[in-house]
Formats: structure tokens, sequence, C-alpha cells
């Protein structure tokens, strides 16, 4: 939903991440496939934490599984385990949005394995559960969603054959696996739907936090697949303490952890002996903003585990640390969620921050060399074109060419989420705020308007640009560190011009030989 992510340049219909323009250099203004370094060492190459996860608490339990990361991508692989007979489909829904997107997915599963049963649970399902709880209340917006979220209308619904709603249940998935092994009934299976007729049948709903501890991936006994791109997430933690109004993740304290310091290590050491080189920690928030940041830090150094990290920070936990140790520690990109520079607009997304303190920890870790990539949102109530010129402005501030670290973003038009604080009805009230996801409009802004801010500040930038999780981390590691930014401005240059339609293939030659010489 990033605004700025489809406007990255493009070769030959490749995101142009360094390797591919370095091929495309080599061949004279071609992409010649393959292309030496894709799809490895970058960090869009980590396979997802949510099937590794799921992989590995199967296998725990007795049960056969094999993983697909990423279904379109393998579906080839897809169909040669079809060949071994296997009896059940799991689809996890962390990354699927909305209920298009799983009938996409099971109708083309279907016509591989028509018979297949299919199980789908997840996030996805668990926020689809709740929208139908609070569709019956009198004043929450339910029927703009219909199309999007599970059980709220029958059309089109995904040819799922046992939904499992909990927010952890990996436990009745087991069940219901172990069932179905022994052809018997799963009709009476808590936290499960189904849909026998013209209406979903739900069993009771029981609470099932109380394995929330029970968070262990046995890396050793992975397969081989899950290490070969050389980047592999983890969490140090899970959950997020703050409530940021237009999030809407669904969160429960309860399921709040920091990982022991010994354990997190222990995995660590297990990765690096599995070749594993980049670490991704997904964590919300790198372990909840806790103030034992700098012991983690000093536990790398002191452990030499030679492994490079990245993670999600708030920039008020990294305040205080020295820039320098985090360095050391092996951590080479932060993740900041910025959102606004006008202190009135984080007020009203209760983000509990400060631009001057935005500004300062980005200054420090780029000045210790570590990269920053960072995530804004335009059109959030109360926005105006002031508010917006106004973080358009920070953003050049703090593109800093000078230093060492490489400054990215995303930057996103607000979108109006079911479930989010600023979608419940009193607070839509207070902002005029009416709509649904992309297209809104409020007392001082409407979807369209902030679009057009995302695009002038897009725009605006010269000595950034815009995220490329796909760049081979080890290249982009060897080039000198203004070479490096020469690459970066280059790049976004070009896409500007892309976008305008006055980009030539001689200019794209030119300009990266030029940078990268």
């Amino acid at each position: 939903m990033s605004g700025t992510n489809p406007l990255r340049l493009k070769l030959d219909g490749k995101i142009a991440n360094i390797q591919v323009v370095l091929n495309y250099l080599k061949h004279q203004g071609n992409i010649v496939l393959p292309v030496e370094g894709d799809d490895i060492i970058n960090w869009s190459s980590a396979p997802k934490l949510n099937g590794i996860y799921l992989l590995s608490y199967l296998t725990r339990h007795k049960i056969r599984a094999e993983l697909i990361n990423s279904y379109y991508k393998e579906r080839d692989t897809f169909r040669n385990l079809l060949q071994h007979n296997p009896r059940v489909i799991i689809i996890s829904t962390t990354f699927l949005h909305n209920k298009r997107s799983i009938r996409k997915l099971t109708d083309d599963i279907r016509s591989l394995a028509p018979g297949i049963f299919i199980i789908a649970g997840g996030p996805f399902v668990y926020s689809s559960y709740l929208m139908l709880q609070r569709s019956r209340e009198q004043y929450f917006e339910s029927e703009a969603a219909k199309d999007d979220f599970l059980f709220l209308n029958i059309t089109n619904e995904p040819l799922v054959d046992l939904y499992i709603i909990s927010r952890r249940g990996e436990h009745i998935l087991c069940e219901a696996l172990k069932k179905l092994k022994q052809n018997q009934a799963i009709d009476n299976l808590p936290n499960s739907a189904h849909l026998p007729g013209k209406s979903y049948s739900f069993t009771n709903q029981i609470d099932d936090t109380s394995n929330v501890l029970d968070n262990f991936i046995d890396w050793e006994s992975l397969p081989d697949s899950i290490f070969e791109s050389g980047v592999v997430p983890i969490q140090s933690s899970n959950g997020c303490p703050y409530k940021c109004a237009f999030c809407s993740f669904v969160k429960d304290r309860r399921l709040m952890f920091v990982k022991p310091m010994d354990e997190l290590i222990d995995e660590l050491k297990i990765l690096s002996s599995r070749g594993v080189r980049y670490v991704w920690f997904v964590d919300e928030n790198f372990r909840l903003g806790n103030s034992d940041l700098s012991s983690i830090c000093q536990r790398f150094v002191d452990e030499d585990l030679n492994i490079k990290w990245m993670s999600y920070a708030r920039a008020s936990a990294l305040k205080n640390i020295e820039a320098e140790l985090l360095r050391r520690s092996g951590c080479i990109e932060v993740q900041l969620g910025l959102e606004s520079a006008d202190q009135q607009v984080l007020n009203s997304m209760n983000k509990q921050a400060s631009s001057a303190i935005y500004a300062e920890v980005i200054q420090k870790l780029l000045a210790a060399g570590i990269n920053c990539s960072c995530y804004f949102i335009f059109g959030f109530p109360g926005e105006t074109d002031e508010t917006a010129l106004r973080t358009r402005e920070f953003i050049k501030s703090i593109e800093h060419p000078e230093l060492e670290g490489i400054f990215s973003w995303s930057i996103f038009p607000f979108i109006l989420a079911p479930l989010s604080p600023i979608y419940e009805y009193e607070t839509r009230k207070k902002y005029g705020l009416i709509g649904y996801m992309q297209k809104w409009k409020h007392k001082t802004m409407d979807s369209n308007q902030a679009r057009k801010h995302v695009e002038k500040a897009f725009f605006d930038m010269g000595n950034s640009g815009t995220i490329y999780r796909g760049d081979n981390l080890d290249i982009l590691a060897g080039l000198p560190k203004d070479t490096r930014k020469k690459f970066m401005a280059s790049r976004h240059g070009l896409s500007k011009l892309a976008i305008r339609g006055r980009l030539e293939k001689q200019d794209i030659i030119q300009s990266f030989s030029a940078a990268l010489q």
C-alpha cells in the first residue's frame, strides 16, 4: 500500500536493484538472465517467519509438512509436492490482507488439487471474525468492508474447508490435522468456522493464549532451503505496547514477550552455523524498546556472531544508545516509523514522538554508517497542505548525503483501516472523517490530495531514494561510500525521469556508468 514503492525504477520490467543495474550495464542496455546476485543476500529474499515457525511447530508435533514460502513463485514446486498426495493444505494469512487474494489463491490450488482439504488461519482470519462481531454494533462501519473481509458476506468467499479463528491457533490446527488423519469429524473443534451452506457455522470461542511462550523454532532441524538466500527473519520480541491511531494490528498484551538474551544468542549461533550472514529482526519494535539494547549490542559484540542485522525500532529507544556500539554489534540498518514531522499530527496519531528526536537519532545513525529506512504517512486527519509541506521539508533535511549511512524512505497515503483507533465512530465524527481504506475525506484533506503530497515528496528528494529491499547487500557493501551515494541519487533521479516519460536507454547507461565508475 506504499505510495512510493510502485514508482521505483524498472529496467526491462525488473526492479532496478544494484545487481540488475550492473547486469544492464554489462550487456549495453539489456537484461540477460541469470542476473548474478539476484534473489540472494537481500532483505526481500528472506523467507517469511510465519511459514518457518509453523513448519517447525508441526514438525515438533510429529506432523509431516513441507513449506511453500511464496506460492506464485514456487507454483512448480507446489505442483511437484502434490505428487506425494498430501492430505491438507494450510494457508497462513499473515501476509494476506483481503478475501479476494485468498479466493485467488484457493482457486489456483483447487485447479491443481480439486479435492484437497484446505485450512486457513492467522491474523487476517482473526481480524475478519472481529469485524463480524463489530458489525453488530449500531455505529460501526462494516458495510464498506464486506467485500474485503471474510464472514461478512458469503458472496465470493474463498473455497476454504476450515477456518481457525484464534490469536494462537497452532494447537487447534494440530488437533484438526490429527482428526483428519483418523477420518474423524472436525465440526466440534473450538475456535473454528466453516461454510456448510449459505451461512457460516462458528464453534465455541475459548481462550487459547496460554501457550504464548511456546514460540520455539528448531532451526537445526529445518531444511537447507530455508537458509539458501543467506538472509533469515527472527524475533527477539513480540507485540507492541503503543497504540498509534492509524494501526489496525490486533494487539493483546498477554501475547507480548521479550526473548531471553541467552536464548536469542543460541538461536543466532545456530543460524550462523547454517550459513546465515544477515538477520532481519521482524519485531514490531526491537525488544519492545526495552532499556537493554546496549547490553544486547555488547553481547553481540562479545559473542563475535559474524551476523549483520536490521530491525524496526522507535527513535526514542535509540536516543541514548552509542551508535558506534550499535554498528559494531552488526546492525547495518534501522527501520523507523516516523510518519510526520508536524507535532500536532504526531499528537493526533498518538505517536508519542517528536521530529527533533527523529532528526537527532537519524543523523547519529547515519554518521556511524548505519542505514536508516524511514516510513511516512500523508493525510492523517488534521493534515493540511502546511503540515504536509513541513514533513516534506523535514525529509529533505535528513537526507545527509555527506554521511556514510544510506537514508531511504517509503511514503504512504493515509489508509482508513478497519479496527484501527481512527476508524472508531466517535473519532471519525471528531475529524469529519468519512470513507474507507484508500478513499476518504476529512475536514482538512481528502485521499486524492494526500496522494498528490506523496508524489510531491517523491519528486522533491534529490539525495536519497525510496526503499529497494531487493538490493544485494554484499554488492552494495562492496561499493565505496561516495559511490553508493551517487548510485542511490542516480537511481532516484532516473525513476523521476521515467515517470515523466523522458527516460531513454542512453540516459540510463550514462547516468549509472558515471555513478558507479
